[in-house]
């Protein structure tokens, strides 16, 4: 019985893997605009349409893709893969993700000679114009998802609007507001703990 069940649960584990690996194939040779682009697309795919990812989760994939060096869609990969099947599931989500970006920059590099005409066509210039407006809206999108639960309390409100101001504003760079942010939520829970102590 518990060999039985074991074998199963392999055959479940080998089954996620594998549509993790397509999902990423499909997810980064498709959606063009990279990391939030991605992002959006992921969570539709393994939090909306799937159910393996809960917002919560969608949420903290965000909080750690960011902090962490690294190109977004990978460390997104990773990070999915890994909360749905470990290292394996990690790693054939990674080889997705990978794979078509791999293929369309060799072609890319190979054609460039010939490309560099096509390229300066303003139909060609049209089309890429029309995408980075696209990828904005992806972006609104899916910071208007998760605003409800990264928002929380006057503390995450002033905390967003400190880092709109300072990139808006005084163009501060958004490495030294992410480390800012870290040190200020550290300082809201050691004060928190702080005024639990008798």
């Amino acid at each position: 019985m518990n060999s039985a069940i074991s074998h199963y649960s392999e055959i479940i584990a080998s089954r996620r893997n594998w549509i993790l690996f397509f999902g990423y194939v499909k997810i980064t040779g498709v959606v063009i605009g990279g990391g939030y682009a991605i992002i959006a697309a992921a969570q539709e795919e393994f939090a909306h349409r799937r159910k393996w990812l809960s917002e919560d989760d969608i949420l903290e994939m965000i909080t750690v893709t960011q902090t962490v060096p690294g190109i977004l869609a990978c460390n997104s990969a990773i990070y999915i893969g890994w909360r749905i099947n470990k290292f394996a599931g990690a790693l054939c989500a990674l080889f997705g993700a990978i794979l078509p970006s791999l293929i369309i920059i060799v072609a890319i590099a190979a054609a460039i000679g010939a490309m560099s005409h096509f390229i300066d066509n303003e139909y060609v210039q049209g089309a890429f114009r029309g995408v980075i407006a696209g990828i904005v809206g992806l972006v609104i999108v899916t910071a208007l998802k998760m605003r409800k639960k990264a928002l929380v309390g006057a503390f995450g409100r002033l905390i967003a609007i400190g880092c709109l101001i300072g990139m808006c504003v005084f163009k501060v760079n958004p490495a030294w507001l992410i480390v800012a942010s870290i040190a200020l939520g550290i300082v809201k829970v050691a004060f928190k703990y702080a005024e639990k102590r008798p």
